[in-house]
């Protein structure tokens, strides 16, 4: 993945946690491999991607599922920026989505997250995802979700 950040330290340990992450057979590595990482910084995320057929609905659009996926993987990562140094797993407890415009197939989106509160046991981020660009004003979804940090480091 390429990762696009002003912040060196951040950039390499953001790195490192990818690399660890995509070792793992799971469900959102597929997702991962496919974006780009626009921006990191502390609680916030811009991550990009081209709409990828095998993700589409029959509408040849990305499916609903798929961009409630992404809300969940791009926010998770957003809570993870909030400090790099100790890697806190988090299990959801609740994911809102709102659709409001299709996102064409070969088409690029761009995901915008960021964690808005953060305390000892929850996180609770918003989500935004943006059709060509950031500045578009074409609003593919929102998405909010809520997190329980789970204190007990993490094997990665």
């Amino acid at each position: 993945m390429i990762i696009k950040s002003k912040d060196e330290k951040m950039k390499n340990q953001f790195a490192g946690l990818l690399s660890k992450w995509t070792q793992f057979e799971g469900f959102d590595k597929q997702f991962l491999e496919l974006c780009t990482c626009e921006s990191l910084e502390k609680g916030k995320v811009v991550m990009s991607m081209t709409v990828d057929q095998k993700y589409c609905n029959i509408l040849s659009c990305l499916h609903g599922g798929a961009i409630a996926t992404l809300t969940d993987v791009i926010s998770s990562i957003a809570i993870l920026t909030t400090n790099l140094e100790v890697i806190t797993p988090s299990v959801s407890v609740e994911i809102g989505m709102v659709y409001s415009s299709p996102a064409p197939v070969d088409r690029k989106i761009f995901i915008v997250s960021s964690v808005y509160k953060q305390g000892r046991n929850l996180a609770f981020t918003e989500t935004t995802i943006y059709l060509d660009s950031e500045d578009s004003g074409i609003v593919i979804a929102k998405g909010s979700h809520t997190k329980f940090l789970v204190h007990k480091k993490a094997k990665l």
